[in-house]
């Protein structure tokens, strides 16, 4: 983030806020703030967003001045799966299934979220940041549309192919790039889905 922050233009960033690292977390109430006051909100962090505030909490909330939620959540490691089965035991069937993804775009959407991108299922916090990286440098530097920016995650990557791996195949240009594309995408490329307006872009 801190990186996103600094390659970007200040009339862009100057205006952000929030919360870094793990020496401050925020508070529900904290987090209820920035959730109603934003124009789009940004979350990189462990397990799934909606275990930092309650679903009747967000059931509750005017969010009609948030245009784009961008969740790059459920990243797992050791110590956040023990914290969260504790938090997890006082949970009921139904609080459970409001903290899955689909249920979270709902949510958010019935606040009033125009654009609502999340993870489907868990992730590695690398690939967390790299989407994240991508999506901010599409939306900021690129001025792509929220749709689009989801979309150039399944682009891939067809400089990481080995080229002994289509030597044998005789293609036309356009067949060619379409093997490296598919070779090169993976699972993770289709975890990030947009829920809502494809057609925001960032002021």
């Amino acid at each position: 983030m801190r990186e996103t922050l600094e390659s970007h233009s200040k009339p862009v960033t100057h205006l952000w806020e929030g919360f870094m690292g793990s020496r401050q977390t925020p508070s529900l109430s904290e987090m209820e703030q920035l959730l109603c006051r934003c124009s789009g909100f940004i979350y990189l962090g462990m397990e799934s967003f909606m275990a930092n505030i309650p679903p009747a909490k967000l059931a509750a909330l005017s969010l009609s001045e948030c245009r784009m939620a961008l969740l790059f959540d459920r990243v797992q490691n050791n110590a956040s799966i023990l914290r969260q089965s504790i938090l997890d035991m006082h949970k009921s069937a139904g609080q459970f299934s409001l903290e899955k993804p689909l249920e979270t775009a709902l949510l958010l959407s019935l606040g009033g979220v125009s654009c609502v991108v999340l993870n489907q299922w868990h992730s590695s916090l690398q690939q967390n940041t790299h989407n994240m990286a991508t999506v901010l440098d599409n939306l900021l530097r690129l001025r792509q549309t929220s749709g689009q920016t989801i979309h150039a995650l399944r682009k891939g990557n067809s400089s990481e192919i080995p080229h002994h791996k289509v030597t044998d195949l005789v293609l036309t240009d356009s067949e060619e790039d379409d093997v490296h594309h598919k070779m090169t995408l993976t699972p993770s490329a289709f975890n990030c889905i947009l829920y809502g307006l494809p057609n925001l872009i960032s002021m």
